[in-house]
């Protein structure tokens, strides 16, 4: 997507800021995103087609809670997590689908088109490859066969009942105020809250992680 010059001297700014030299988004702790302006930070999210950014405490969160090495993520798209977890990172690659694309492109939104790490491989293919415990997804679409809003999902989105019944713990970081009303949240899950939370969402302060245990137990 090609930007005016003043939004794209925006954009390169906070790529310097927050990207390395391989355009892989460093991590910092929520402290640093907090100290700067959430509107700013908002825009280089969309424009660059980020749902969810890594921070420290979130990295520390996942290792102290799940054994990484039997763990995967899908819909890895651009966000870089698996990258700051040493794990796997997945991706179907479906907003590179022309109808997709096209959507985002109606919605003046760039779409995920994920780094050559990610593999290339829809999440039931990956949980059967991987056989992990844990499957990690952020900002994951809605599958869905006839969306009611241009931007209410699509159905090459991956099918949480699924993965649910694949026996595996899901974890999908999220946003309440977009992701709440998902048909999965009937079924026995955690739900937490962090100030170390950092998304693209217009209100911060419901971002959430929600948790699917295997076996069904809270």
């Amino acid at each position: 997507m090609i930007f005016p010059p003043e939004i794209q001297e925006f954009l390169e700014k906070y790529d310097r800021l927050l990207m390395d030299e391989q355009g892989i988004i460093k991590l910092f702790p929520a402290e640093f995103y907090h100290s700067l302006n959430n509107d700013d930070l908002r825009v280089w999210c969309i424009c660059r087609a980020i749902y969810q950014l890594p921070t420290i405490e979130l990295v520390i969160w996942f290792k102290d809670n799940f054994n990484l090495r039997l763990a995967i993520e899908i819909g890895a798209g651009n966000n870089y997590l698996y990258h700051h977890l040493g794990i796997v990172g997945v991706d179907n690659y479906s907003e590179q689908i022309p109808a997709v694309k096209l959507v985002h492109e109606i919605l003046n939104q760039p779409s995920t088109n994920p780094p050559p790490e990610v593999e290339n491989l829809d999440a039931i293919a990956a949980i059967e490859k991987y056989q992990p415990e844990t499957v990690i997804t952020s900002w994951a679409t809605l599958k869905t066969e006839d969306p009611e809003d241009i931007d209410a999902g699509h159905k090459y989105a991956p099918d949480e009942e699924e993965i649910l019944n694949k026996g595996v713990t899901y974890v999908f970081i999220g946003n309440e105020y977009i992701h709440s009303d998902r048909q999965i949240m009937n079924k026995p899950h955690e739900t937490y809250y962090f100030d170390w939370l950092v998304s693209r969402g217009y209100y911060p302060e419901q971002n959430r992680i929600y948790v699917w245990r295997a076996d069904g137990k809270l």
